[in-house]
């Protein structure tokens, strides 16, 4: 429910008090404030205080006051003319936040109307001006309205010649006329029109009323104006006020409404009250309706004024009932619908004798002052009567209020935070704007449901000044929707203001450098890199030097780069800042030292955690006892020097970079163009040589477990261990180098040169180059033997050893899927499960070939002492030879010569020479162009197959049981046995063979193979047959048909 609510206290106006202070008026102003004007002097008179520069007469007051109620500045003399009396004067604002204020003026035989214009700042624009153009006759009783065009009306009554008519003037915003002084009224001069009223309407019309006499009794009558370019024209007609004929003169007062229309109040002939509404056009909206609720005694003297809600206010004097003491000040709220907001109420708080005069204006933030004329003389004016006033408000349930802005206090991110910000002030500012607020009420302000910091109850100064700053109180580490409530001083509580959502947050942000490392696409400039939280701004420091900035990406990782640092130490630092405004530094990171313009001598154990980067005209030295174990980056130009007694644990040696090690460098990077010079005694090991890299080693100096995709020289005294050449790597050992557990990938290269050793090399895909010696080791790859040594080699699946010009290789395992080939080379002892070549001018000495292993001997090749196990295969080709071979399982052929074979198990074939084979098992055969010249059958079940019976030739020696010779596709007729010659009449001729130390006991058998061969065996003396009966129970040869004696010649049969 809406209530008519006090603001303070009600207040002297006036400043001084001698005299008597009359007719009060009062007109808000654009910034919230208001200017109470006020007659000093005369009327009723006790006189004037006669102060200010007025001592004649009555003189014109003015009163300035701030939106809380203050003064502003002190009591002013408005007229400027001080002969006679200046009177009655009225006030209205100014749409350019000023006022003016008008007044009657008799210093002269004839009154005049005078204004004076006033600036916002309260100060006069210009001098006081005489308002009416026809000065014949007295001029008096003015009224005022401010137009919304910055210009103001003023209309008065002029005396005339016969009878008084009601006269106004308009005036643009330059305080000049527009057009000239025009009649209000339009009733025969004849009969009075007095005392105008004046209002402005929401369409920026205005409307005049006054008191008519045209009947010979009073009434109030009103005319709208429209201002014109010449001045204003009429908007309908004349219209009639009341509805009844008064018999004594009224006093009317008109508001426009914020609906468009305007109503007027006024008194009737009975001493009540009354008001009408009227359309913007005159026409009446409803009937006039009484204001006053209480009636005895008179009721008069009205004043009314509407407010900014659209609510409307009557206020007049109370001559019957009052306030007990005498006439009394009364007021009458309405809303915009003409309803009464509660009831009538007195205005005064002072009771003591007489108020009189009311005047009341609206204010710009809803409520209203009201001024009169105050005989009390409690508050100050004990002379006579004083000027007073009371600020009222309206309260309904408050409006939920503004948050004018919420602000950080604390740097660095001090200053107003939008809704959704972070911020690390725990105890902010809130602004709410007092505006629509009165003095009173309490604001409280709230995150979310819970109530935070102090309430604070607003003061007058809270509502001029238009804010108030609250304080939340401390907030914790969370998120929070800061609102606020306001409840006025009946308790009616406002709803809560739109939120803005902030987060506190004092927890700095978590930063650190996790490394320097130096561009070397863009020396000599360094990329600083670290972690933080995603999205922050990182500031990176060299002590206190501000070197770049950067921002953190998604992930939280930053860098910088193209850092300059500076010769010497440097020691970084970064700091970021949060949204909150938290900040954060890292702890400081030591940079690598730069050495680009000295010579730095490292002499102990290096502190230096992160390093030296040496380039341009730098040195490092690390003497002896010296030890940096951080690392060591060399660039373009730079050189390090690790001497005797002194380690170098980590280095990265750049294009142009150089170092000399004397003593010891581990864990070396050489990236191309880089040179790692290993010296006198110096070691390095882990040393990674990059394709367009170089190392060398020379002179009693080792290096160890190198990966290899550039360039290793291993010179006189310098020793490589378990090296890895990779693709692209190339390994040079000269005379007097020596190399342990070298391993060559593909693409990689060992060239071990005469006088050098190269010892347990695994060729990996590979290739070696020998013109010195190899001892041990495997190959997966090449490997080229030219001259050299090569001892106890393995290769490996899809590895190959090839053994060249002079070179020899003993004791050469050659696995499944490697290869071994020699030209004009030697190998001994190789143990065969691969391949391999003996070629021209080359000899394989002592080639065990195992199951899968083949060995090919070409034209010009020779082998000697080869066993072939079983699953294993000799090939000897035309050209080619084998000496002494032993077969124990496997499978020989021999297009070319083999002498002194032996076989245990397996087979030979011949289409080329044997001689001197011993068959002690297995089969040979003897195919066509094939000769076996001289065999020996010491052994058991031997078997010797003859495509052409011509094959055999020489001595067939120790012949026994179970050993066979079978003549494929050789018919025998015939034969003859002398116990050392056997001659065969063949399907092709005559054969003879030579036997020695046949097996004794036994008979020479010559019978039909089944395959239409012959075959020739022996049988311990049993029979004699002339005949060959085949022996359908045996297929691969043919045995005695019984075991009885036979005579050792035979006639043939068949």
């Amino acid at each position: 429910m809406t209530t008519v609510v006090k603001i303070g206290t009600e207040f002297q106006v006036n400043s001084q008090t001698a005299g008597s202070q009359w007719y009060p008026s009062v007109t808000g102003l654009a910034n919230g404030g208001f200017v109470v004007t006020w007659q000093d002097g005369l009327a009723g008179s006790n006189s004037g205080s006669g102060t200010l520069g007025d001592a004649s007469g009555s003189a014109v007051k003015a009163q300035v006051y701030a939106a809380d109620g203050s003064k502003v500045g002190g009591e002013f003399l408005v007229n400027t003319q001080t002969n006679g009396s200046q009177a009655t004067p009225v006030v209205t604002s100014l749409s350019n936040g000023g006022f003016v204020v008008s007044w009657q003026d008799q210093n002269s035989t004839n009154g005049d109307i005078k204004a004076q214009i006033y600036g916002a700042n309260g100060a006069p624009v210009g001098g006081e001006f005489t308002i009416n153009s026809v000065t014949a006759n007295n001029q008096n009783t003015p009224a005022i309205t401010g137009l919304p065009n910055g210009g103001f009306v003023v209309a008065w009554t002029n005396q005339g010649t016969v009878a008084p008519d009601i006269k106004a003037q308009v005036y643009d915003a330059n305080g000049a006329k527009v057009g000239s002084e025009f009649l209000v009224n339009s009733a025969s001069a004849n009969f009075d029109q007095e005392r105008a009223s004046i209002a402005t309407l929401s369409n920026g019309d205005f409307v005049v009323t006054w008191n008519d006499f045209r009947t010979g009794d009073w009434q109030v009558r009103g005319q709208v104006f429209h201002p014109t370019a010449s001045g204003a024209s009429k908007v309908g007609s004349e219209f009639t006020v009341d509805t009844a004929f008064y018999n004594s003169r009224v006093v009317a007062g008109v508001t426009g409404l914020a609906n468009g229309n305007f109503v007027i109040s006024f008194e009737d002939t009975s001493g009540e009250v009354r008001a009408q509404v009227f359309t913007a056009a005159g026409v009446k909206v409803g009937s006039e309706f009484q204001v006053n609720t209480q009636t005895s005694g008179n009721q008069g003297f009205s004043s009314i004024t509407a407010l900014t809600s659209g609510a409307f206010v009557v206020t007049w004097s109370d001559e019957g009932t009052g306030d007990g003491n005498g006439p009394a000040i009364k007021a009458q709220v309405y809303d915009a619908a003409g309803n009464k907001i509660g009831g009538e109420y007195i205005v005064n708080s002072q009771i003591t004798s007489n108020q009189l005069y009311p005047t009341v204006a609206a204010l710009a933030n809803g409520g209203f002052v009201i001024s009169w004329q105050d005989f009390s003389q409690t508050l100050g004016d004990k002379s006579s009567y004083g000027i007073t006033a009371q600020i009222f408000n309206l309260s309904n349930a408050p409006t939920s209020p503004t948050i004018v802005s919420v602000t950080d206090d604390v740097s660095p991110n001090s200053g107003v935070l939008t809704s959704g910000a972070s911020t690390n002030d725990t105890n902010l500012t809130v602004r709410i704007a007092t505006g629509s607020n009165f003095a009173g009420d309490v604001v409280q302000l709230f995150d979310g449901q819970t109530a935070i910091g102090t309430a604070v109850t607003l003061s007058l100064a809270d509502i001029a000044r238009g804010y108030v700053d609250i304080q939340t109180g401390v907030l914790g580490n969370a998120a929070h929707a800061i609102t606020a409530k306001v409840t006025d001083t009946t308790g009616a509580q406002s709803g809560a203001a739109t939120a803005i959502n902030v987060t506190v947050d004092t927890v700095a942000p978590v930063v650190g450098v996790s490394g320097v490392t130096l561009d070397t696409a863009n020396l000599p400039t360094f990329t600083v890199s670290g972690t933080t939280e995603a999205g922050l701004l990182v500031s990176v420091y060299d002590g206190t030097t501000l070197i770049g900035t950067t921002t953190a990406g998604a992930d939280g990782s930053w860098s910088l780069t193209g850092v300059a640092l500076t010769e010497g130490a440097n020691n970084l630092t970064a700091k970021t800042t949060d949204a909150a405004g938290n900040t954060g530094t890292s702890t400081v990171f030591a940079a690598p030292t730069l050495v680009s313009t000295s010579t730095v001598s490292v002499t102990g154990v290096s502190t230096t955690s992160q390093g030296y980067v040496v380039l341009g005209d730098g040195t490092l030295d690390v003497a002896f006892g010296g030890n940096v174990s951080g690392k060591i980056t060399i660039g373009n130009g730079g050189v390090v020097d690790v001497f005797n007694g002194a380690t170098a644990q980590h280095t990265e040696i750049l294009s142009g970079g150089v170092q000399y090690d004397y003593g010891t460098a581990n864990d070396t990077t050489v990236h191309a163009g880089g040179q790692q010079h290993v010296y006198f005694g110096g070691n390095a090991n882990g040393t990674t040589v990059e394709a367009g890299g170089y190392q060398d080693v020379y002179s009693s100096s080792t290096v160890t477990n190198v990966s290899l995709s550039g360039q290793q020289q291993v010179l006189a005294g310098g020793t490589a261990i378990d090296t890895v050449i990779k693709d692209g790597g190339y390994q040079y050992v000269g005379d007097g180098g020596h190399t342990e557990g070298t391993v060559i990938n593909t693409g990689g290269l060992q060239y071990v040169d005469t006088g050098a050793t190269a010892e347990d090399t695994v060729i990996n895909g590979g290739f070696q180059f020998v013109n010195g010696s190899t001892t041990g080791g495997s190959v997966e790859g090449g490997h080229s033997q030219n001259g050299g040594v090569a001892t106890n080699v393995t290769v490996k699946n899809g590895g190959a050893q090839h053994v060249y010009n002079g070179g020899s290789a003993t004791g050469t395992t050659v696995e499944a899927g490697a290869f071994q080939d020699v030209y004009h080379g030697s190998v001994t002892g190789t143990n065969l499960s691969g391949s391999q070549q003996v070629l021209d001018g080359a000899t394989a000495d002592q080639t065990v070939i195992q199951n899968g292993g083949n060995a090919y001997v070409g034209t010009g090749g020779a082998v000697t002492a080869t066993t072939v196990n079983a699953g294993g295969l000799l090939y000897v080709a035309a050209g080619g030879s084998a000496t002494g071979s032993t077969i124990d399982g496997g499978f020989a052929w021999v297009a070319g010569t083999a002498s002194n074979t032996t076989l245990n198990s397996g087979e030979l074939d011949v289409t080329g020479s044997a001689s001197g084979t011993h068959l002690a098992g297995g089969i040979e055969r003897v195919l066509a162009g094939g000769v076996q010249n001289g065999v020996d059958f010491a052994g058991s079940a031997a078997t010797l197959t003859l495509e052409n019976a011509a094959g055999l030739t020489g001595t067939v020696s120790n012949f026994e049981v179970g050993d066979t010779i079978d003549l494929l596709n050789t018919s025998v007729s015939s034969f003859t046995f002398d116990g050392s010659t056997l001659t065969l009449a063949t399907n092709s001729g005559t054969v003879a063979y030579q036997f020695a130390g046949v097996q004794s006991g036994t008979e020479l058998n010559v019978t039909d193979d089944g395959h239409g061969g012959t075959a020739i065996s022996l049988s311990l003396l049993v029979q004699q047959s002339a005949s060959i009966v085949p022996d359908s129970s045996v297929e691969s040869g043919l045995v005695p048909q019984d075991t009885t004696q036979q005579q050792t010649t035979l006639a043939a049969v068949g």
